[in-house]
């Protein structure tokens, strides 16, 4: 029986691509964002595992130096060489799916968010050349389908939003049965909760791990913003959705509205993720910070409630849950 762990289980790693693409980062910014991905591991592995990808052997070269210092860590970090286009592994990375006791990897299709950010090719690799490389069976499905629209309820739901699943960017010959279906049969799950729309200025077109997040098999955790806030009537509706079902619902602010170059970015402590034992929360040097880390400690009383300025990696548009992926025991 296919089985998919939601992720507050215990997990054998957490999976990241080192960043590299000087069209997203540019010279100037490229070193910074390799530095604060260093603290990321180095903060992980006091939990757990990291499992790092290169895309070639001049780039781990050349972060060879400030690695060896995390290797000296409680946990270990392994390297692999695996082409990528970039550091968004949540989204083209591998679905570690359990069959038994055995680990397979689901491989859907990918092209940047709706053919946004070319080029994908190499990223839309990467499961297939993890399956490879560990000898994980591997199922292949034709659905275009990023791991940041999807969330486990881990008792048979998954929930997702329509902006995204029902984009014509991605799947324009399916409908919605036939992409809910889909769903259900690959893991082997028996609802779909459909939420609307996302985070405004969210480019990849309202993944729900940007709004709203199972945190139990029965909790969800969703953001709402202010009145005079452009996401507030959409966060309410998709609160309206959730209160009709038999769900604990735990409110998230949303933290101050960030712009780059005149667009607005999704900055969000949705965007969080769980390691063992700990909760890893996105924060933006900003009053809400506060609210949202007391939440949280509130919410995980038994995990350690862990803090990173998540400011640089929201200017590229993703937080923390999009730029990793877990591997379940």
């Amino acid at each position: 029986m296919k089985y998919y762990p939601p992720e507050w289980q215990e997990h054998k790693s957490t999976w990241f691509s080192f960043p590299h693409n000087l069209n997203e980062w540019n010279e100037a910014r490229l070193e910074t964002i390799q530095d604060w991905f260093i603290s990321l591991y180095d903060l992980i592995l006091g939990y757990e595992d990291v499992d790092l990808i290169f895309t070639n052997q001049d780039l781990l070269n050349s972060a060879e130096q400030k690695l060896k210092a995390l290797k000296k860590k409680k946990f270990e970090l392994r390297t692999y060489m695996i082409p990528n286009n970039d550091i968004w592994i949540r989204d083209y990375g591998p679905f570690f799916i359990k069959n038994g006791e055995e680990t397979e990897i689901l491989d859907f299709g990918f092209n940047a968010w709706g053919e946004k950010f070319p080029p994908w090719d190499l990223d839309n690799q990467v499961p297939k050349a993890l399956s490879e490389k560990f000898s994980y069976p591997r199922q292949e499905f034709g659905m275009i389908m990023e791991g940041g629209s999807l969330e486990f309820s881990g008792n048979g739901i998954i929930m997702t939003s329509e902006q995204c699943l029902l984009n014509k960017n991605r799947n324009p010959s399916m409908t919605k049965s036939e992409i809910e279906q889909e769903l259900k049969s690959a893991f082997d799950i028996e609802e779909v909760i459909w939420l609307k729309d996302g985070l405004e200025g969210d480019h990849t077109d309202g993944h729900i791990d940007d709004f709203a997040r199972f945190v139990s098999k029965d909790t969800v955790m969703i953001c709402q913003a202010k009145e005079d806030d452009i996401n507030h009537k959409r966060l309410v509706e998709n609160r309206k959705n959730l209160e009709t079902r038999n769900l604990e619902i735990i409110d998230l602010p949303l933290p101050k509205v960030m712009s780059l170059d005149g667009e607005r970015l999704p900055n969000s402590y949705a965007n969080f993720i769980f390691v063992n034992g700990a909760v890893i929360v996105p924060i933006f040097n900003c009053k809400q910070d506060k609210e949202a880390l007391e939440i949280f400690k509130s919410s995980f009383p038994s995990r350690e409630i862990l803090a990173i300025d998540s400011t640089l990696l929201i200017e590229e548009g993703g937080g923390l849950h999009c730029a990793s992926k877990q591997e379940p025991v």
